[in-house]
């Protein structure tokens, strides 16, 4: 409604409609990254990008970090702070208007909103860039990715539970294969995206099938298949050298409703992911080129390529 003024307009305005004259005021001057349903935020990897991203300014700036993440659940359900508390203390949080500063970065690419913020006032921020290269020549700091996302986050009791199974199972050095069909075979709601026919569903499997066959034989590793399909993990672990990540998934920004399960096998896929000695994305030209696996394999500095398949 507001998209014609310009977007430190919609920021003030939005702060303005959002906080309060007499409103609480935070303990805290942080830099608080918030993830909440009150806008598009995209999907899991997107908002990881804002999160890390906003940490590392707070890191360059030398100011607190905090993040406040509840929707579509509540991120303590599955990673919890490691080396860095980013959990909001009682009484930090600010609810005035004059206290606060809003910015919704999301979808912009550049530093140049963020750059001059008041020392005084809190930073309540949405953001689903990744700005590591832009922050590290600005700041003339030498952060990555996997660092400061491994400062942030480990995974929760819950987490470890679910990943254990398959850990177990691996044991040994593997290298990981993720397929992101968005909804080809029907089984993955996600925005507007429509199933492909009964004929060529059943040559993208063949040639997800024989891609991860010619893997193996060149590589020899036992290979982790990751896929936002149930029924296309489910054809890959038919073949012995393959242990599939199994189970349906549920988009972090179109399927708010979904049962927990369904929002922990995205977050066990990652881990997995992560933890592979290298990490493919493969796919068709209707399957979507993920950013998922790619900042899987930043967690640890792995190999990552991408495979185009016929």
């Amino acid at each position: 409604m507001l998209g014609w003024l310009p977007i430190e307009w919609q920021d003030r305005l939005g702060a303005i409609r959002r906080y309060r004259l007499l409103g609480a005021r935070g303990s805290s001057h942080a830099i608080l990254a918030r993830v909440d349903g009150t806008t598009f935020h995209g999907g899991l990897t997107d908002r990881w990008k804002g999160i890390v991203s906003l940490y590392a300014l707070s890191k360059a700036t030398k100011r607190d970090f905090r993040l406040l993440y509840t929707f579509p659940f509540q991120l303590t359900d599955y990673q919890v702070p490691a080396a860095y508390d980013w959990q909001l203390r009682e009484g930090e949080l600010s609810e005035n208007v004059f206290q606060v500063t809003l910015k919704r970065l999301i979808g912009d690419p550049s530093l140049q909103r963020v750059q001059r913020l008041a020392p005084d006032k809190q930073i309540h921020g949405y953001a689903n860039r990744d700005w590591m290269d832009a922050i590290n020549e600005t700041y003339h700091t030498q952060f990555t990715w996997g660092e400061l996302f491994r400062e942030l986050f480990t995974p929760s009791v819950r987490l470890n539970a679910a990943l254990e199974p398959y850990r177990k199972r691996l044991n040994k050095p593997y290298i990981a294969v993720a397929f992101r069909t968005q909804n080809l075979f029907g089984d993955y709601t996600e925005y507007h995206y429509q199933p492909a026919d009964a004929v060529r569903q059943a040559q993208v499997i063949q040639s997800c099938l024989s891609f991860l066959q010619e893997l193996h034989a060149k590589e020899g590793f036992p290979i982790l298949v990751t896929s936002d399909s149930e029924r296309l993990a489910e054809q890959c672990a038919t073949l012995p050298f393959v242990t599939a990540s199994c189970g349906k998934a549920a988009h972090a920004d179109t399927s708010a409703n979904s049962p927990q399960e369904q929002y922990l096998k995205s977050f066990v896929d990652f881990y997995l992911l992560a933890e592979a000695q290298a990490v493919y994305c493969a796919g068709t030209k209707e399957m979507y080129p993920s950013d998922f696996p790619k900042y899987a394999a930043k967690v640890y500095d792995v190999p990552f390529h991408r495979v185009a398949l016929d």
